[in-house]
């Protein structure tokens, strides 16, 4: 670990009256978890040698800025989630018509279904009939007239749309503040933790990701992504600090 160290001045006087002067040695270095975007780049770079900050995996709060927000808005509005949504829906249906009518793939049932339990069957037709009013109902709540209306005009939701008053699109901006110094990013990588060092300006948007408020918490964030990282280091599924601290 480097420490900054820094010299001031000051005098003293011995027991004669005689003056003198002496440097005194200040050494400090911060180590801060889910630091805020405070700091341009060129001063970012310029704590390094002080400042450590640590991130875990999608923690909003060292991507947040007025640019992140605005961009943010900016990727959900524009974002068409209609096949998405259809490809749910008929999923479902697929697997409502797997649990209550069975496959004839099923080993099972040679060439035939079983007989349903229902008062009613669900065949590939109905399953076309349902995603057709899936469809149309999609285009009438996500009708593209909507992102056509001028600024002036809010949405129904209250947020001004997209569009300058000439008729181009808003640009998104480009961030100008990050988390400060050395950033370490812990994150998860499908089998356990893993981290890295990575510049200030790794986090110049925010991560959407169903964990992005937890992530900022001590207990459900930092403490959860440690206690995993201690227990892949020791390889001890029943790792904990409360033993290890009670223990020495």
């Amino acid at each position: 670990m480097e420490w900054n160290s820094k010299q001031f001045e000051g005098e003293s006087k011995d027991d004669e009256g005689c003056t003198s002067k002496n440097e005194i040695k200040i050494s400090a270095h911060v180590i801060g978890f889910g630091c805020p975007a405070t700091l341009s780049q060129s001063l970012s770079l310029a704590t390094k040698s002080f400042i450590t900050s640590i991130v875990a995996d999608a923690d909003f709060i060292p991507r947040m800025s007025g640019a992140s927000l605005v961009n943010l808005l900016l990727d959900v509005k524009k974002f068409d989630y209609r096949s998405q949504a259809e490809r749910d829906v008929k999923q479902a249906l697929r697997e409502l018509q797997s649990r209550f009518m069975g496959t004839p793939e099923d080993p099972s049932l040679p060439g035939k279904r079983p007989k349903s339990k229902l008062a009613f069957e669900i065949d590939g037709d109905d399953i076309q009939t349902v995603m057709k009013y899936v469809h149309r109902g999609l285009e009438k709540v996500a009708s593209p007239s909507l992102m056509e209306k001028s600024t002036k005009e809010p949405l129904n939701d209250g947020i001004q749309n997209d569009t300058k008053e000439d008729g181009g699109e808003v640009e998104k901006m480009e961030p100008v503040l990050f988390p400060p110094g050395e950033c370490i990013h812990f994150y998860r990588d499908g089998s356990g933790i893993s981290g890295t060092y990575v510049p200030c300006n790794f986090f110049n948007e925010i991560d959407v990701a169903r964990t992005m408020i937890e992530d900022h918490l001590i207990s459900s964030g930092y403490r959860k992504i440690f206690l995993n990282l201690m227990r892949d280091f020791h390889k001890d599924d029943h790792f904990s600090f409360e033993s290890k601290s009670i223990g020495k």
